[in-house]
């Protein structure tokens, strides 16, 4: 493996490997840092567990997806869940959810469950 070359005040500058990012000997290590700063997100929150015993529905257009959801919808209602009767639609698999549907979402209290899979 490739070490990262050793730099002194007198030789000037250096080229820096490609693929290697960290190189330690029996001493020590030198470590890159990316001099361009960049900003950094808010954690995310998720929440595990929903605070109330009500599930919703979002389709994602798979063929049979919307019959196959009202069934689950019409199941837990037999097992005495609350659903939503609405089902929400993302409209395509292959895309993200727009950024409208995910603030919807985010405020739900209950169980959200998103389309259905092959």
């Amino acid at each position: 493996m490739n070490e990262l070359p050793k730099v002194n005040a007198q030789e000037g500058a250096v080229s820096v490997p490609a693929r290697q990012i960290t190189s330690c000997d029996d001493v020590s290590c030198e470590l890159l840092v990316d001099p361009i700063p960049r900003p950094t997100p808010e954690p995310l929150e998720v929440i595990l567990k929903p605070t109330e015993r009500r599930v919703r529905f979002v389709d994602h257009s798979k063929p049979n997806s919307i019959k196959i959801l009202r069934m689950s919808q019409q199941l837990l209602r037999d097992r005495g869940i609350e659903v939503e009767e609405e089902i929400l639609n993302k409209g395509d698999a292959s895309q993200r959810m727009p950024g409208e549907l995910l603030g919807l979402l985010s405020g739900e209290k209950g169980l959200v469950l998103c389309g259905v899979s092959d």
